[in-house]
């Protein structure tokens, strides 16, 4: 059962990472990261797939066609996740699907590792070119 699959990895989580269970089929896990200090990820168990998600940064305030650019380049490199941008928000997310049958612990790891890599190697440059006016005050 994927419940009980998502319920496995959840507990071998190590000590520092936050979980919870926020309704049926629905996960908010938060794992510490280096350039941000914790990446949250939701992971969403759906008919034919688990969705994991991960609001990597607000909408930027500027620069929007560089970032955006970095983004896609991004995914033309990744393999297993990709930058999205919310619809309702413009927040950039990181993106990763398991089809429910092919759904394991390590499948799970693999997706979040995919995640929280990326995460780690995008963060510090989307706040360069997108935020520069409010890092530069």
């Amino acid at each position: 059962m994927l419940t009980d699959v998502i319920e496995q990895w959840i507990e071998a989580l190590p000590d520092e990472a936050t979980s919870e269970r926020v309704r049926d089929g629905f996960w908010y896990v938060r794992l510490p990261g280096v350039a941000r200090k914790w990446i949250g990820i939701e992971i969403e168990a759906g008919e034919r797939s688990v969705k994991l998600t991960s609001h990597v940064i607000i909408e930027p305030d500027s620069n929007h066609a560089d970032v955006y650019t970095l983004l896609l380049r991004h995914n033309h490199q990744a393999s297993g996740v990709a930058f999205s941008i919310d619809g309702k928000e413009g927040v950039i997310c990181l993106v990763s699907r398991i089809s429910n049958e092919h759904l394991t612990e390590g499948a799970l790891d693999e997706a979040v590792g995919s995640i929280v890599q990326k995460t780690e190697e995008i963060f510090r440059s989307i706040l360069a070119i997108g935020f520069a006016s409010r890092i530069n005050r």
